[in-house]
């Protein structure tokens, strides 16, 4: 008894000595581990299709495979949005989206290798 007496006291103050850990991880760094599916720290035109088609669907409140400016909100506003609107009619369809996507997927590629590291996404968005 007296043993686990001692134990638990030192364990105890062990544990007051050493600061709670604390990790904060940026929206990139959040988004990147959720879409990173097979755990390789590398997204894929698949995984990063996935999470743009998981959130166009969100976006898309009406389900007819356009995002209008009503379902963009705020965004409608934001230099992406008519980005992604190839054809200059107020919405975004899927295939605009996948399209843009692409797009972006081969810019930010710096080394060309398929895949996008947490490196490559950071200096392609810094601010976030």
């Amino acid at each position: 008894m007296k043993k686990i007496a001692i134990a638990a006291a030192a364990a105890v103050t062990m544990a007051a000595w050493v600061a709670p850990a604390t990790a904060e991880m940026t929206n990139l760094e959040i988004i990147f581990v959720k879409a990173d599916e097979n755990g390789d720290l590398m997204l894929s035109k698949g995984e990063v299709l996935r999470i743009a088609i998981e959130q166009f669907g969100i976006a898309d409140a009406d389900g007819d495979d356009m995002v209008e400016t009503e379902e963009a909100g705020d965004m409608a506003a934001d230099a992406e949005f008519s980005d992604n609107d190839a054809n200059k009619n107020g919405s975004i369809s899927i295939e605009e989206m996948i399209e843009e996507k692409l797009a972006d997927f081969a810019r930010i590629d710096e080394n060309s290798d398929g895949a996008l590291s947490l490196e490559e996404l950071q200096a392609a968005y810094p601010q976030q």
